[in-house]
Parts: structure tokens; sequence; C-alpha cells
């Protein structure tokens, strides 16, 4: 591509030649321009922006996405106009337009939603190839930066980050509003979880519904699916004969042979040797994985994410924590849950919560730790942890069976509890959510329904960039990064379904 190509508006073939950063062909360009300074650059580019990709489409951005800490694109959930089509997806952000072969991207299935290659030079490229086929467009950002002629080595200069609108309603004297904002779509986001528990239990089996959901809250983000196709896949029927009997070794020998992920170091013997011996190392009978429990599918280690997932997060450890569980309430969990929440007062049921659904390390064989986990690892499921999996799962279910028997009692104690429990543990909605509104002061209020709060306005209004229907900003606040006045969407465009 030509230096004057690159070059940005205002600057003649000559000068761009003496700018360091905007001819291709200078030694040390590529330091000059960093992917992290595009990353920025991105971020900062002014809200509703008309921009015209190397194709010659224009495009408007209306929220430039969240930062990926995760594997794959650089940003998730942005969104953009094209036309009068809406696109919700992942945006890359590469120094040059080539490096999306060059690193693999074009054959990597995790950047089949990207929307758009944001790159500072095209190199004459005008869209990227997704693994699917589909040709993406690309953005090159050389011709919408200021660069200095006079900076040392012709830094370009960055606009600053735009405000959000719930930060200038808290900045304004508006805090007790947005508190209580906050803490309201926490009661809903509880409500709408036991409305789905209700749904469920109407067509279900209560204690095969509790099951499912306490796997897959044993399964974090990542493998929270995988869990639930191994309490399809192994129900608690398969397993309540082991569990009625406290034998958590034989339930998590099943449970590893159904889910594909028994470490080859620690292989069932019989899945080697025979159809069916005792594993001296652990003293548990194990058979073959078709003939356990009747099981006619199993599932592979391609059904699982084990890519960055933290050692005391993995599969197998989650795997041992749910047969400890089970064989401690000897597979009678809505039983024993209904016992815990129905204890004299509203802290013993909390404690009572904590208790049951806490695995100490030393449940865990360290046969089985995968790779990275020393011998004397954490505890399977921490305090903090057995309290998100009753703020998630244990109490909305609770709220549902209590709804649907009219049960009172039973449906003020669960609200009591959810509303007095102690927060969470923190994740990057919650710190993303508290940096966005509050800035660099905390709202000093961790309680789970104040999280949860901000989990429900997050998924409900900030993914979905829909800032003037929050609840936290004014009712004609401007869209994330728009001055006062800047047009969104038209209703008709608005309402389209993105693609």
């Amino acid at each position: 591509m030509a230096a004057a190509d690159s070059a940005p508006p205002g600057v003649c073939r000559r000068q761009a030649r003496r700018v360091p950063g905007a001819c291709d062909t200078q030694r040390g360009q590529e330091t000059a321009i960093t992917e992290s300074f595009l990353v920025k650059a991105w971020q900062r580019l002014p809200g509703g922006a008309s921009l015209a990709t190397s194709g010659g489409k224009m495009i408007r951005i209306l929220h430039p996405g969240r930062k990926n800490t995760d594997s794959g694109p650089d940003f998730r959930d942005a969104l953009i106009a094209m036309g009068r089509r809406r696109l919700r997806g992942d945006i890359e952000v590469d120094v040059r337009a080539r490096h999306w072969r060059s690193h693999g991207h074009h054959r990597n299935p995790g950047f089949n939603n990207v929307i758009l290659h944001v790159v500072m030079w095209d190199e004459g490229r005008e869209t990227s190839l997704v693994r699917s086929g589909e040709g993406i467009p690309i953005l090159a950002l050389a011709p919408h930066l200021q660069a200095s002629l006079v900076a040392p080595g012709g830094l370009l200069s960055l606009a600053p980050a735009p405000e959000e609108p719930c930060r200038r309603v808290v900045r304004q004297g508006g805090k007790p509003r947005v508190l209580a904002a906050i803490d309201r779509a926490g009661a809903r986001r509880f409500r709408a979880r036991a409305a789905r528990f209700r749904d469920v239990l109407a067509r279900n089996d209560p204690e095969q519904v509790l099951y499912e959901a306490l796997l897959a809250a044993l399964g974090y983000a990542k493998n929270r699916e995988s869990f639930e196709q191994l309490a399809r896949l192994l129900p608690l029927r398969s397993v309540y004969g082991f569990a009625s009997r406290g034998s958590a070794a034989e339930i998590q020998a099943l449970m590893l042979a159904a889910s594909g992920l028994a470490p080859s170091h620690s292989r069932p013997a019989a899945a080697r040797t025979g159809p069916r011996r005792r594993d001296k190392a652990r003293g548990v009978r194990v058979e073959r994985p078709r003939r356990l429990a009747g099981i006619r599918k199993t599932m592979s280690r391609s059904d699982w994410r084990l890519f960055r997932v933290r050692p005391e997060n993995h599969p197998v450890r989650r795997i041992a924590a749910a047969s400890h569980v089970l064989a401690r309430n000897r597979g009678e969990l809505l039983t024993t849950v209904l016992a815990c929440v129905r204890q004299p007062s509203a802290g013993e049921a909390r404690r009572e919560l904590e208790r049951t659904f806490t695995v100490g390390a030393r449940c865990h064989p360290a046969s089985l730790s995968p790779p990275g986990v020393r011998r004397k690892a954490p505890s399977l499921v921490g305090r903090d942890r057995a309290r998100d999996v009753a703020v998630n799962v244990i109490l909305p279910f609770c709220l549902a069976w209590a709804e649907a028997r009219d049960d009172r009692w039973l449906r003020k104690r669960v609200r009591e509890l959810y509303v007095n429990c102690p927060g969470l543990q923190e994740n990057w909605i919650t710190r993303h959510m508290e940096g966005q509104i509050f800035g660099a002061v905390p709202a000093m209020r961790r309680r789970a329904c104040y999280q949860q709060g901000l989990i429900q306005l997050h998924r409900a209004f900030c993914a979905e960039h829909r800032c003037r229907a929050c609840p936290l900003a004014r009712r004609n606040a401007p869209g994330h990064g728009q001055p006062a006045g800047a047009g969104d969407l038209p209703d008709a465009e608005a309402a389209e379904q993105p693609e």
C-alpha cells in the first residue's frame, strides 16, 4: 500500500514519509505502532462516528465491546451499524491486515463470530476470511487518527475515553437512586431464576432438576453446558445406589468414565485389561464406561473447555466435588436442601447451606489431580463457591418450590436469605460494572443482591447497548461514547434483530 494511502487526512505524501508510523516501508514502524495502542484507539473512537471500511462500506460504532481477557478475539459484544442493519459480535484488532492469516485466525473457529477486523493498515485488502468462509470487513484506523509531526517519535494522539451515562448520574448526585436501582435489578434477576426453575419443575423430576443445576454451577461459565450434558448422560438415578451408601469414590469413577476425562495416568484399570477389576490404588471397583450404570453414550475430552482453565477449576476436580456432595447427602439433594433452609434462624440456615456444599481438599485423591495441581491443593469447593451455589441455584430453586406449593413461610425465608446474603466472589462483570458506574470509588455495598443486580443490568442493558432504557441513566441519556444530542438508531432500525 502506498504511503499516501495510509497517511492521516491533511498530511501530504512527502510529510507522511517523515512521520514515524505513517509510512509502510520505514524500519522500526512495527514497534512504533503496537496492537495495545490500537486496542485503546478502538475503545476511544467517538461513539456514533461514521467510518468507511476498506471495501467502501459505511459503518457506525454503537459500542466498541468489552475487552476480552480470555482466548479469542480482542473484544466481545460489540455493536456496529451497517446501513440499516445492526451487527453484534466480536472485534479483532491487528496492526496489519495480513496478521489475520499469520496469527491463524482464518483456521480458528473461535473467530467465526468476528464482525469487523480493525487494523492500522489494510495493505490493499478489503476483507478477512473466517473459518466458515465468510468475508468480514476490514477497518483501517490510519486515516482516522491524528498524527503529530512535532511530538517525539511521531506518536498518535488519542481522544479521551468517553464517560458513561450512568457515571454522569452518580457524579451529579444520584448515587442513592443508582444503588436502589441496582438492588431492584438484583431482585428481578432472582425472581427470573426462580421462574425458570418453576417452568422446568412443572415438566421434570425435582431431584433431577436440582442435580442438573448443581452440576452446571460447579462447571463455572466455561464448562456449564458440558456439566449439564454430563448430568443428562448420567442422571441422578444412575448414581443413586452409590450415593445412598455414601460411596463418593464409586460416583467419581462413574462420572469420570462418562465424561471422558479420566486422566491417562489414573485411567481405570478395567478400561485397559478387562471388563472388571479392582483399582488397588483407590480401592474403587470400575467397569468399562459403556457398561457403567447402563450408560450407552459417553463424552470425550473435546466436549470440555480446558484451555486457560485454572487447575483449581479443572472439571476433574469439580467432578470430585460433586461426588462428595452427592455421597454426603446420600443422593437426597432435595430433602437436604429443604432441611437446611428450614433451620430455626436465617443465620443457621445460611451456615448450614454453606457447610453442605463445601468440600475440603482432602476429599480429592492426588492420583486424579490434573497436571499443575500440587498434592496439597485448595478446597474442592470453598465457602465462597458454596455461597455462589446457594445464591444462584439453591435459593431460586427453593423459591420456585415454595411458590408451586403455596408455602408462604418457605417463600419468606428464601427471600430473607437472599436479601441478607453476604457478598459473593467478584467476577469480570461486577468489576467492570462498578468501574463503569462508580469509577475509582466503589459503592461499598457488597451484598449478593447488589452484585446480582450489576450482572442483571449488564446483561439486560449494557451488553445490549440500551443506555437510554437503563434505569441507572436519565431517560434521555445518550448511548455509550456519544455526546448529548447524538443520534441513536432510528426506531425501525433498533427494532431489528441482530444478525
